[in-house]
């Protein structure tokens, strides 16, 4: 296993063992901790403390799209069509848009409610990044 599978395995697993937050480690707080990571930087997010808070600051910007986009794209990341293992993005799941990270073998971590990380293949990429 290398460095960054054991960084990103590192991550799940802590995630995992709690309890998901609002703005601590929501599928966008806590994608951007990973970043921050793996990267070895800050990512400057908007605050949030609740669901409802998360959505005014989505509706504001526009979408959740939008919203990383802005994030990432002042991050230094860029658009990737192809994401590896590593990789962050946005998919269209049965509980709306989510954010997560992209794993090896082209499945997607996502941070939910009420615990844990779901795993799953993605039907539809709505925008991922490369962290490369």
């Amino acid at each position: 296993m290398n460095e960054l599978s054991e960084k990103l395995r590192t991550h799940i697993d802590a995630a995992n063992a709690r309890d998901m937050v609002w703005g601590v480690d929501d599928c966008t707080a806590w994608v951007a901790a990973w970043l921050e990571t793996a990267l070895d930087t800050s990512i400057e997010l908007p605050r949030w403390t609740t669901r409802d808070e998360a959505m005014q600051l989505i509706d504001a910007a526009g979408s959740l799209e939008a919203l990383w986009n802005d994030v990432l794209c002042n991050a230094g990341l860029h658009e990737t069509g192809d994401p590896q293992e590593g990789d962050v993005g946005l998919i269209r799941s049965s509980k709306g848009d989510v954010g997560g990270i992209f794993l090896h073998g082209g499945y997607f971590a996502w941070r939910g409610e009420p615990r844990g990380i779901a795993i799953l293949r993605p039907r539809l990429i709505l925008r991922s990044w490369s962290i490369r």
